[in-house]
């Protein structure tokens, strides 16, 4: 697919993705209004968030099995069905129950839409720009619930909080329109869906967003949930590891150098999504403001992160782990801790400032933690390694507004009790709130020291190791060619005239060398590309400067099947495929079919060869050893001695 039919698929996933976003915080700024209307304190009513979260979890983790089985036309029609029958169910609804189900029926929408688009745009563009669409992906996933709170602020302020499921309606109605004109289908694929998996991951997902919503209000009740939940999990892993197809592979997280990465990845996506519903339960509740001017506020911290996280990717490509990963953790414990000394005296510039450092140090480690594990994790293991990481973001989505929210309305509670005004016992519910999301952050700090510690020291000694070994094989082939260089070809090793301009000392490359071996050997003797050889000395494949720029350029993300785009190690920067390629043997990216020249051909031979195959030089082949190389230079210059000769004096 080229062309017009490709851009215009790629729009309309493009603004699916965009919507399915903009959902995720449909109604943070409707909260406090939906409470007044409906009677519900915000326990009840942080489920519109986190249940939403739940739902979409869970699909997103079956949308490996749902896009290899059902054709992409239906996917998508699916999806903007329930998409658009759950937001007009929520403009409708008359009680707080049939709410929480448009909102359920939302998420299901959403949690097909982002999936559905990373992995059409994986087997639908060209491999050269794979990294465009792919970012134009990720922007329309980032910017929906940073504009979302504006745009559902400025509603809810102007025209009532019921108004905002008209956005998504009307948003899905224009999409599925021009689905019907521009979606395609593509090749399906057998696939298997363990469903005993499904329900266990569901139930305790549930299970643990309960209970951890509870446990300041009714203890007893939150521990059996918390049990419960903890039960699901431990029966949940015991089938991955020995189910046929397993929901969730889960080989990555006995590595040591991945596994606290998830602790890392769970603890900022814990704090990013619990604050974007806490904010603007401050911001309307104790100071006051319209939910227009809430979200309005709550733009500052979340551009912010935006942007940082892109100067994040780029110091992890410079520096790595060290020392990005606890400083950053570092920045968003002072935000938090601002936060909380700032919230009781109800000072906007405190929270404002608080805020932005938050998102911030967040937007500063939450990419680079999922590169830091994903890359020390062998090719084979990757896929498993992005569901994994990717599946712990959405858990923390779900837990984090329920555990936060759960403080928020206890404190609140019993400020109420001793006779403070609502204001006020909103602040301190909040307060008590961002003290937890601060002690959360140090821990997230203390295990990004200990891990960047360790990662630096790792970094610097498989250097030290790479540096050994290429010095070794340097000095190896340095020897083997001085022997070679005591001796010419021996006569009819090549064709009398060829015998005059043949390299009689070929360079060449072990199939088992590393690719960073031979680029130093590149770099070193001033040349393209070197003929690859067995141990026997057979040449065997051609390693040329454009083969290796080819790998990097064709290197695309692995199949996905979550939220996240991560490709090859996550962010899939250009450090990151480089460090991959020079670790890997020369065989593997050489081309493995040799252009040779057998030994008794001709010079008109060695130029029409040249020529016919646009190269700068040839190896001589006999019984299949090298036993010399031609360039085009040394026949330019074998054509000017000649000339020289047989052109007439003056």
């Amino acid at each position: 697919m080229q062309g017009k039919p490709l851009v215009m698929l790629l729009a309309v996933l493009y603004g699916s993705a965009f919507l399915a976003g903009f959902n995720e915080n449909l109604v943070n700024m409707a909260l406090l209004s939906i409470m007044g209307e409906y009677g519900v304190d915000s326990i009840t009513a942080q489920w519109l968030v986190t249940g939403y979260m739940i739902v979409a979890t869970i699909v997103v983790t079956c949308m490996a099995f749902f896009y290899r089985r059902f054709k992409l036309r239906t996917l998508f029609f699916s999806a903007s069905a329930l998409s658009f029958a759950g937001s007009i169910l929520g403009f409708l609804a008359p009680n707080f129950t049939l709410l929480l189900i448009a909102r359920l029926i939302q998420a299901i929408g959403t949690g097909i839409f982002i999936p559905m688009m990373m992995n059409t745009i994986l087997a639908v563009t060209p491999k050269n720009k794979l990294g465009t669409f792919m970012s134009i992906g990720s922007c329309m996933i980032t910017f929906g619930p940073a504009f979302a709170p504006v745009i559902c602020g400025g509603i809810v302020t102007a025209l009532g909080w019921h108004n905002v499921f008209l956005v998504p309606a009307i948003a899905m109605a224009i999409l599925a329109v021009l689905g019907f004109f521009f979606v395609k289908n593509l090749d399906t694929s057998p696939a298997h869906l363990d469903m005993p998996s499904v329900a266990l991951s569901s139930v305790g997902l549930f299970a643990l967003s309960f209970g951890l919503a509870e446990l300041t209000i009714t203890p007893l009740v939150a521990l059996a949930s918390l049990a419960a939940a903890v039960l699901c999990v431990v029966v949940f892993i015991l089938r991955q590891l020995r189910c046929a197809h397993p929901l969730i592979d889960l080989a990555p997280a006995k590595s040591i150098t991945f596994w606290p990465t998830l602790v890392l990845v769970t603890i900022t996506m814990m704090s990013t999504f619990s604050m974007s519903v806490l904010l603007p339960l401050y911001f309307e509740g104790a100071l006051g403001t319209t939910a227009f001017l809430a979200g309005v506020i709550m733009l500052a911290p979340v551009l912010a992160n935006t942007f940082i996280t892109l100067l994040g990717g780029r110091i992890m490509d410079k520096r790595g782990e060290w020392p990005l990963l606890p400083a950053g953790f570092a920045i968003a414990t002072v935000g938090f801790a601002i936060m909380a000394i700032g919230a009781p005296s109800l000072s906007l510039a405190a929270m404002l400032a608080g805020s932005i450092l938050a998102f911030s140090g967040i937007g500063l480690v939450f990419s680079p933690s999922q590169t830091a594990g994903l890359r020390t994790l062998p090719p084979e293991q990757h896929p498993f390694g992005v569901a994994l990481s990717t599946t712990f973001v959405q858990i923390a989505a779900c837990i984090g507004p329920s555990l936060y929210t759960g403080i928020l309305a206890s404190a609140q509670s019993n400020a109420l009790a001793d006779g403070a005004n609502a204001q006020i016992a909103t602040a301190q519910g909040f307060s008590n709130a961002m003290v937890v999301a601060t002690l959360v952050a140090f821990l997230g700090f203390a295990v990004a020291f200990v891990y960047a510690r360790a990662a630096k020291k790792r970094s610097q000694a498989e250097m030290h190791s790479k540096h050994v070994a290429m010095r070794a094989k340097k000095e190896e082939s340095g020897h083997a060619h001085q022997g070679a260089a005591a001796s010419k070809p021996s006569a009819g090793m090549v064709s009398e005239e060829l015998a005059d301009i043949v390299e009689a000392i070929p360079y060449t490359l072990p199939a088992d060398a590393s690719v960073a071996f031979a680029m130093e050997q590149f770099a070193e003797r001033n040349v393209s590309g070197m003929p690859v050889v067995d141990e026997h000395g057979r040449g065997v494949g051609y390693l040329s400067d454009g083969d290796i720029i080819r790998y990097l350029a064709d290197k695309h993300p692995l199949f996905m099947n979550t939220y996240s785009l991560i490709a090859l190690a996550d962010g899939s920067t250009f450090d990151d495929r480089l460090r991959e390629l020079l670790s890997l043997p020369v065989k593997t990216v050489a081309t493995d079919k040799l252009i040779a020249l057998p030994y008794d051909a001709t010079l008109q031979d060695a130029c029409t060869l040249l020529a016919q195959h646009k190269l700068k030089k040839v190896p001589i082949v006999r019984n299949g050893a090298i036993v010399g190389t031609v360039n085009r230079s040394a026949i330019i210059r074998y054509a000017m001695e000649r000339a020289a000769g047989v052109m007439p004096r003056p």
